[in-house]
């Protein structure tokens, strides 16, 4: 009896971890020098998921913010007299260059991956690389409302499997 509990315990165990977990993070930071110290932190989002994620870049902490929150902020917000939204449903965008933290959007579909590397003069400090990870934002694509995953999104979705970003330009 004591090992068919045993057994059970640890696949729940198993279960719960693998629907909590939509994706796994690898991280390594590597230095060299040119004329000073520079660092490169690079971020390696991998979906583990059965189903589409979609992952952003915010340039302020909205890590205390809920999942819907950060959605509304990002998607449904108007930045001037625009929302990344609204542009997706309109049919009559002709070109688009996304905006790194305002229109910037990638959908990483199962068993794909994107590397988000961070560039910074000097060191990359522990501090520093929580804080940097706070700014990546990752939801289900189906959780985004009026957001569907098929051609018609191709043009917004960005379309390489990595972005560098500049330390100095996250707060």
């Amino acid at each position: 009896m004591k090992s068919i509990l045993i057994f059970f315990g640890l696949t729940f165990s198993l279960i719960s971890y693998s629907q909590d977990k939509l994706w796994r993070i690898d991280k390594e930071v590597t230095e060299y020098y040119t004329d000073t110290l520079f660092s490169q932190l690079d971020l390696y989002y991998s979906n583990s998921s059965d189903s589409a994620l979609v992952l952003w870049i915010e340039k302020g902490n909205v890590d205390s913010l809920s999942n819907p929150q950060k959605i509304k902020y990002h998607f449904f917000t108007r930045k001037g007299d625009w929302s990344l939204m609204q542009m997706i449903w309109d049919g009559n965008v002709e070109s688009f260059v996304p905006g790194l933290f305002d229109s910037f959007m990638k959908v990483v579909k199962p068993k794909e991956k994107f590397t988000v590397s961070i560039l910074k003069k000097g060191k990359i400090s522990p501090a520093m690389l929580n804080s940097f990870e706070k700014h990546v934002v990752i939801v289900k694509a189906g959780d985004i409302k009026g957001l569907q995953i098929d051609n018609s999104i191709d043009m917004f979705n960005y379309k390489a499997n990595n972005i560098i970003i500049l330390a100095e330009w996250i707060k």
